[in-house]
Order: C-alpha cells, then structure tokens, then sequence
C-alpha cells in the first residue's frame, strides 16, 4: 500500500512541477493539476493543504539542503585553526562551492521553482536565510582575523551584508537564465573572483 501511494503522490507532484514553471505560482491551477493527475482538487487539498502547501512540498528538500550545506560548511570553517583559515579559506571555498553547484545543479527545476515561480515573499524569505547564514560567518571570520577595518568600523555588518547578498542574488542567475552548468561553473568563479578578491583585503 505504502509504495502505491508514493506512486499515487509523484504522479501528482510531477504534473504540480510541470504546472507552477509553466505558469508561475499565481497562475498556476489546482484544478488543471487534478485533472492532468486524475484526481479531485480535494485530494490535493487533503495532501497538501493548499495550492502553497503544494508548492513547498515541491521545493523543501531542495531548499533545506542548500541552506543546510551552506550551514554546515562554514560551520566547519569555523572549527578550523585560525592559521589554516587564513592560509586556506580559498582553497576551502573551493571545495565547499562546488558541492553548492553539485546541489544547485541537481535539484535545477526545484531551485528555478524556489526563483521564478514562488508565492510571494518566499524567494527573497530563502534568500535572507543564505544571506544571513553567510554574512554571520564572514563577520566571526573577520573578528579572527583582527581585521582592522571591522574593527574601526570601516567595514560593518550592514556593509557585509550587503555584499554577500548581492553575491547570493548573482549566483541564481544561472537558474534565472537556465544556464548549463559548465557555463554556470565559469560564471560563478568570475562572480567570486569579483566579490572577494578586492573584498579580503579591503577587510584586514
């Protein structure tokens, strides 16, 4: 039973994708995804409340898994000696984005639903999250460091903020324009180079 409601369930979660990148999560139709499904609306509303039930249901595991990553990443940063992060935070970013376009890339149409197609507020909402995770980390990583302009306040929370925001918001362009992923790699590496060369400097 268990395994023909899964069934039952990716059958109605595959044409619920199809629906919402068509057309978008205001346009997108309950009724026209339980028809292409051939269930009854109130069967999608038993499973998932509502149409924006549905949407989040499509996107979570994608979502928590890039926000857990980046999470986790730079958690383990933190554990790293102070003399090793300084040596090492580039080869380090490396590695870590790399795993971040492993996860982009294999989750593409989640995160082109999470950029393009969401209810309102819910891009931006997952957004600040990575933001925030980020700009927390940048800041311990400064104050490690004794970086001078932090502490003179030359650069401060707002401004660090500001920065890997716009980092973020440049990274998913590669959704926005449905970049392939080689193109995707190179492009990423130049928005790094260009956000973070000038910027540690900038910072000590």
């Amino acid at each position: 039973m268990a395994s023909r409601i899964e069934e039952f369930d990716e059958v109605i979660l595959c044409h619920a994708k199809e629906e919402f990148l068509e057309k978008g999560f205001a346009d997108a139709s309950l009724r026209t995804i339980a028809q292409k499904a051939g269930v009854s609306t109130s069967t999608i509303y038993t499973r998932y409340s509502d149409k924006e039930g549905l949407f989040c249901f499509l996107v979570e595991e994608a979502a928590t898994s890039l926000l857990g990553y980046i999470s986790a990443s730079l958690n383990s940063f933190d554990n790293l000696d102070d003399e090793v992060k300084k040596a090492e935070y580039r080869q380090y970013a490396d590695k870590v984005f790399f795993g971040l376009i492993e996860i982009l890339y294999d989750c593409f149409d989640e995160f082109k639903l999470v950029v393009k197609c969401s209810p309102p507020g819910y891009y931006q909402e997952f957004l600040e999250g990575l933001v925030k995770i980020d700009a927390e980390a940048t800041r311990r990583f400064l104050v490690n460091l004794g970086s001078e302009s932090y502490r003179t306040g030359r650069i401060n929370d707002e401004f660090i903020h500001v920065v890997c925001s716009g980092f973020y918001a440049g990274l998913f362009e590669v959704v926005v324009h449905d970049m392939p992923r080689e193109a995707a790699e190179g492009y990423i590496r130049e928005l790094r180079s260009f956000y973070y060369s000038p910027y540690l400097p900038l910072c000590v």
